[in-house]
């Protein structure tokens, strides 16, 4: 029940960030979009630096402070996990970068941290140039 009640407060709050309110004003579902196709095109990309690097020039993410073991899918699945705590987050500390994945890691986590402020500032302008149209 109480599950059921979370779920129906986040659509909610999702429904009241996408409708029109009663000046018609919305933010759009193609900035929606923008923002989530490019975090998604980020995560897999990193992910895809991460085990690359890895299986050329040795571990750059450890699981538990050991290097992340097993083939190309296992390593890939943990490097896009890793991907995706690293730009959405601060990280779980389950997985930590080592030697040039440290450095990676830096960019990756900047750019996750910049992306909202893309977003909102796009957002902006967008809204503004509207409003400007209409008059």
């Amino acid at each position: 029940m109480f599950i059921t009640a979370v779920i129906i407060c986040l659509g909610m709050s999702l429904k009241g960030l996408l409708l029109p309110t009663e000046k018609g004003e919305r933010i759009s579902l193609d900035h929606l979009y923008w923002i989530i196709t490019v975090y998604f095109i980020f995560l897999i990309g990193f992910g895809l630096l991460y085990v690359l690097v890895d299986l050329n020039f040795g571990s750059v993410i450890h699981l538990n402070g050991l290097p992340v073991m097993g083939g190309f899918f296992a390593k890939l699945a943990s490097s896009l996990y890793f991907s995706t705590m690293t730009l959405l987050s601060v990280g779980y500390g389950d997985m930590v970068p080592v030697g040039i994945g440290r450095w990676i890691a830096s960019i990756e986590a900047l750019i996750g941290y910049a992306l909202p402020a893309a977003f909102v500032v796009r957002t902006a302008i967008d809204f503004e140039n509207v409003k400007i149209d209409r008059n």
